[in-house]
């Protein structure tokens, strides 16, 4: 652990992510637009070995770390591991870190690196955004990388809106919500989300997790040609903690090497407080948020891969249930 840090809250990290091209600088750079220039630091980590979008962003926050290289293996890793840490373990830390990471690469790593400094209680992973170009829907049929990058989303922002036709929108939309069902779909123009009331990366943050949290039931995936694809589980009731444990450790666990995401809100009996699951690839964080109090306790879970046995996987998640 580091030192200081037993007392200090996890920093909110939140990833962006996207195929080369899609438009993550235009979007992280019109956040930064409304937030003070001390309150988020930046880690860009880019393609090549010259940085080009962290010297677009550098004049918008306090601290900006850039790691090149695209592809986060284990050397880069290990340097991504010790910048979060670095940052949150600052005398006056920042209130969000924005990782916005290389068009060419799996997010996995930038992910498990995130994991790895939440394990020192410095970071917290807060949300994955996917940048998807609308101008240009074919890169999710053509491109298995931008497909594994929406198969990790929280949030799927459909950029260039403006410049796309009501069609490729759509085309779009159906292609992230086959390989991700669970994901909040919203559009944008020149880096401004279109939806009502959000104007700030918190704000679509919150508005994904009410999405989720709202949702009774979470709409099955059509069939992909491609091998990633998303599982919805659904318990219309709590889930025994215990039991849950034994899941995520036998049935999740045996999945290893095959699984993006693994994410849920699930009512856990004798816990008042939603358990908020956040997983990669086969490391999983639980936190707890908001009280169930006297809305309906249901349990939510999306698992997110390929190679996935649906029947397998709901009826190990009902095994779950609280008796």
């Amino acid at each position: 652990m580091l030192s200081g840090m037993d007392e200090r809250a996890p920093v909110p990290v939140t990833v962006v992510t996207g195929f080369l091209g899609a438009g993550k600088t235009t979007l992280v750079n019109r956040w930064l637009r409304g937030i003070p220039r001390g309150d988020v630091a930046v880690v860009v980590n880019e393609h090549g070995d010259v940085g080009i979008d962290g010297e677009l962003l550098a004049e918008r926050v306090r601290t900006l770390v850039e790691i090149t290289g695209g592809c986060v293996c284990c050397a880069t890793q290990a340097e991504l591991v010790r910048a979060l840490e670095a940052l949150a373990g600052q005398e006056s830390p920042p209130k969000r870190i924005l990782v916005e990471t290389s068009g060419a690469a799996s997010p996995a790593g930038v992910l498990r690196a995130i994991f790895r400094g939440g394990e020192r209680e410095a970071v917290a992973l807060d949300g994955v955004v996917t940048v998807v170009d609308a101008t240009r829907p074919r890169v999710l049929q053509e491109h298995e990388l931008a497909i594994e990058q929406v198969g990790y989303a929280d949030v799927v922002v459909l950029s260039r809106a403006d410049a796309s036709t009501t069609a490729h929108v759509a085309e779009a939309t159906s292609a992230v919500q086959t390989h991700n069902g669970a994901a909040l779909v919203v559009t944008a123009s020149r880096g401004e989300v279109h939806m009502r009331g959000v104007t700030t990366l918190e704000a679509l943050l919150d508005a994904r997790r009410a999405d989720f949290d709202a949702a009774r039931t979470v709409p099955a995936a059509p069939p992909s040609p491609h091998p990633y694809e998303s599982v919805s589980l659904v318990l219309d009731g709590e889930v025994d903690g215990e039991r849950f444990a034994d899941f995520v450790a036998g049935e999740l666990a045996a999945l290893s090497g095959r699984l993006f995401r693994t994410k849920g809100i699930l009512a856990v009996a004798g816990v008042n407080d939603r358990m908020i699951v956040q997983g990669v690839a086969d490391l999983v964080e639980v936190s707890f948020g908001r009280a169930w109090n006297d809305a309906p306790r249901s349990s939510r879970l999306v698992v997110v891969g390929f190679g996935l046995d649906r029947a397998v996987l709901a009826s190990a998640f009902e095994a779950c249930a609280a008796r």
